[in-house]
């Protein structure tokens, strides 16, 4: 009898260890939700509680537009001579909220052989002029676009590279 209630008491004891273990191992690997705070500087957007579901989408709208850069570049520049005006055709659709400017170097070379200057919203660049004599031939180019904010044109936005050719026919 006495040795029935010692396994008892052993048993007892080992469900309490057994329990309190994993109740342990439960508690500190829990995993901690992540929680996700609007920062200090963010935008306040309260008012958006108070919209129709037309104003909402206009203004969702508004603000994927403006995170947006948009351009047509036509990646085969070509000049009858390097001392002529040559075709570019560069557009800075109206959709755009920002300037462009377009610098175009030979691949693999530092020096800008075109530069398109500010390009703002709604305007079209047909034609351009290279700022070194170029050999005949076709050249493979890499034209950086740079992003300008409209109000303060010296506040870059941001970069993108395009690959294209450059043709000189003469």
């Amino acid at each position: 009898m006495r040795k029935n209630k010692k396994l008892k008491l052993v048993c007892l004891l080992l469900l309490l260890v057994g329990i309190v273990s994993i109740g342990s191992y439960v508690y500190l690997h829990r995993s901690v939700p992540n929680v996700v705070a609007n920062g200090g500087g963010a935008e306040d957007t309260s008012f958006v509680k108070n919209m129709t579901d037309e104003e909402l989408k206009e203004y969702l709208q508004e603000k994927a537009d403006k995170s947006k850069f948009h351009l047509k570049l036509d990646t085969n520049m070509v000049f009858n001579a390097a001392n002529e005006v040559g075709t570019v055709n560069i557009l800075n659709p109206a959709s755009n909220q920002y300037g462009i400017r377009v610098q175009t170097r030979l691949e693999g070379q530092n020096k800008v052989i075109y530069d398109s200057g500010l390009i703002k919203p709604k305007q079209y660049v047909e034609a351009g002029e290279l700022k070194a004599n170029l050999k005949r031939g076709v050249y493979k180019t890499q034209s950086t676009v740079t992003y300008y904010e409209l109000a303060d044109s010296s506040t870059k936005i941001g970069e993108t590279a395009v690959v294209g050719q450059l043709s000189v026919n003469n």
